[in-house]
Order: C-alpha cells, then sequence, then structure tokens
C-alpha cells in the first residue's frame, strides 16, 4: 500500500522529505503558518495515512506561533467525534535530541503522540523507523475495523477472553471509539508494560534461560503459540504469560510453577523435555537469587523481585506489575533515580556503598 504521509517542519525539510520517499512513503513537506485553522485545513486536504510534526515550529518563513504539541491536541480534539474516523491517524514527534527531553519533560504533552523519536535515531534506522510507522498505521484500521473489540484488536478469540484482565474491558469501555485512545492503552499500557504480556528479556527471566544459548532461537520457535499477535505485535514481539505458563505445564507435566525453581533448575527441565541446548542465566554479582522473575528497568537484567529495588512515583494499572532496578543500577545511578526509590532502599544501597569501599 502507497502510504502518504505529511511532515510539518518550519525550516528546509528537503532532505527529511527525500529520507520518507526513499522509504517508499508518498511524502508532503509543510511549512505552518501563524493560522492554526490553515494546517488544519492542510491537513484534511491531504488526506494521509500518518503526521509527522517537527517539535519547535516557530522559525520557518511563515512565522508560526505554535508548536507541534497544539496541532497534535488540537487534531486529537476536534476530529475525536468524526463519525468516519477520517482524521484519526498516528501522529508522530520527530525532532532534535534536546528537544525531545524538552518533551518528556512536559508532562501536558505526552498522551498527544503515538511514538517519538530524535532526528538522529531516524537517520541510524530508517528502516526500524518505517516498520514502526507501518505497524501504527495498520494498527489504528484493525482497531476501526474491528468496531473497537478489545479481542479482535488484542488478536484473541472469544474462548481466551481469560487472558484479558477485566480492567482492559473497563478501560476500553471510556473510550468511545476514539482510534487513538485504544492504540495508546494498548502500546503503552499493555505492550509496554509488564503483565499480562513480557517480552523477550522478561520472557528469558522466567524461563531462566539465557538469550545467547545456542538453541534459543528454537526455544521461541516451540512457544509459537503463546505468542501476541494483535496490532504492534510485528514490531513489538510479546508473549502471553497465562499461555507460558500453559505451555510449561504441558511439557513437564508437573505441578511446580516456574516461580518456585531457580534458572538452573528451569533449564534442566526445559532442556530433558525439549532436547534443546540451553544455558541458564547468571545472577548478578549482588543479586542472591536467580529465582528470576522480571527485569531491572535500565539494565533489562534478570532479576528476582526479592533482590531488586522497586520503584515507586508510577501510578500501575491492576494488571501492570511493579518495576524494579538491579543493586547494581541502584549503585551506579543513585542520583538519577533517588526521587523513585524508598528511603529505607536508598538507605540499604549508602550502606552497601561503604562496605564495597571498606573492602577495597
Amino acid at each position: 500500500m502507497d502510504f502518504k504521509i505529511l511532515y510539518i517542519e518550519d525550516q528546509a525539510a528537503e532532505s527529511r522529505e527525500q529520507d520518507l520517499i526513499n522509504l517508499g512513503f508518498n511524502t508532503l513537506t509543510y511549512d505552518p503558518s501563524s493560522d492554526i485553522s490553515e494546517v488544519l485545513q492542510q491537513v484534511k486536504q491531504a488526506d494521509i495515512n500518518a503526521l509527522i510534526l517537527d517539535y519547535r515550529l516557530t522559525a520557518g518563513q511563515k512565522q508560526a506561533c505554535f508548536d507541534a504539541p497544539t496541532i497534535a491536541q488540537t487534531l486529537r480534539t476536534k476530529y475525536s467525534h468524526d463519525t468516519n474516523n477520517k482524521y484519526e491517524f498516528p501522529i508522530i514527534l520527530m525532532s532534535n535530541e534536546g528537544i525531545i527531553t524538552d518533551y518528556y519533560n512536559d508532562f501536558t504533552s505526552q498522551d498527544l503522540f503515538d511514538f517519538t523519536l530524535t532526528k538522529k535515531e531516524f537517520l541510524d534506522k530508517p528502516e526500524r523507523f518505517k516498520s514502526k510507522l507501518i505497524s501504527f498505521i495498520n494498527s489504528y484500521e484493525v482497531i476501526k475495523d474491528s468496531k473497537y473489540d478489545i479481542l479482535k484488536i488484542l488478536g484473541i478469540t472469544s474462548n481466551e477472553e481469560n487472558l484479558v484482565h477485566t480492567g482492559i474491558i473497563t478501560k476500553t469501555k471510556q473510550f468511545d471509539q476514539h482510534t487513538f485512545e485504544f492504540s495508546r492503552l494498548i502500546f503503552e499500557q499493555i505492550i509496554r508494560a509488564i503483565g499480562p504480556l513480557i517480552g523477550k528479556d522478561v520472557l528469558a527471566a522466567r524461563l531462566g534461560v539465557s538469550q545467547s544459548s545456542p538453541d534459543w532461537d528454537k526455544l521461541l520457535l516451540s512457544l509459537t503459540n503463546t505468542r501476541y499477535v494483535g496490532i504492534l505485535s510485528d514490531v513489538y514481539p510479546r508473549w502471553w504469560m497465562a499461555k507460558i505458563n500453559e505451555w510449561w505445564y504441558g511439557i513437564t507435566e508437573a505441578t511446580i510453577p516456574l516461580r518456585r525453581l531457580d534458572a538452573e533448575e528451569r533449564v534442566e527441565t526445559i532442556k530433558s523435555k525439549l532436547n534443546l541446548d540451553l544455558v541458564p542465566i547468571i545472577k548478578t554479582e549482588y543479586s542472591n537469587s536467580s529465582n528470576f522473575w522480571t527485569i531491572c528497568k535500565y539494565s533489562n537484567v534478570a532479576i528476582d523481585p526479592f533482590d531488586g529495588i522497586e520503584l515507586y512515583k508510577r501510578d500501575l494499572l491492576p494488571w501492570q506489575e511493579k518495576e524494579y532496578i538491579s543493586i547494581e543500577t541502584g549503585l551506579t545511578s543513585m542520583d538519577k533515580l533517588k526521587d523513585y526509590i524508598s528511603v529505607i532502599d536508598k538507605k540499604a544501597i549508602r550502606e552497601l556503598v561503604k562496605k564495597i569501599n571498606a573492602n577495597g
């Protein structure tokens, strides 16, 4: 399909426009004026599949007096009740690194864009950007075509309803058929969180298997029926934890859950049943347990939550699991993370630092 993209940039955009064209997108560029209604008219006339915005839009020849969040907010609200959903499409923020940092510091703007990236990230990995953008465009179509049926959107059948936490169903009932809200919930709160779905690093931790194992790919192949196949699954591989548990009991014919075994025990069981060459994950220096169940949020190393440092200051939704960092990350990044670590954990880390220093 020939996807049509509108790229709004206030300065010379020819190079970026050509980059997008080279990726196969039918690309239009636009330097916004100071009248936002003209911008909206341009969007309507373009009949696009996605919109890409630079953050700062005030330095162009037409002297726009607003930035990307204003355009995104206006589009999200003005056409939120459009009956044919013609103006609901992915909106992507692409700007310079420092400006993207400003965006993340502006909490009022963080619920407007489907995803963000720096221009450097775009140039470094253009094919990754292409795959991701196409996946988001397709996800909007799936959401609309499914008539906002959350089971269909998540790629599960009616007899698999138990995979979906009731909180997710309750949440989607509030969206009133707003495509962006469905897409954002699934991307930000289901795919990018640890809960009913888990990513590859958490999967490895819970199986106790190192991803550098010779037969890691064969192990993944044996887990094909546990894969998530809903929207965005082509660029964000995920697995249903409930199905992983079913798989585990199916191959082991045991009654002992994964959580109660250490990495070596899990790996030996899987190796004996599937005849695969697998290597267990080795615990980190300051970990006591190899009963891995989660990962460090910043280093992605496997940890047992009992060895981890719990992160606070985030309102978890009912289906989401707590987030942790490893002790190693706590030791090296205390200043950056101090607002997210409890007083007790901060004290424990300081005591560990003293002990390490005392031992030379």
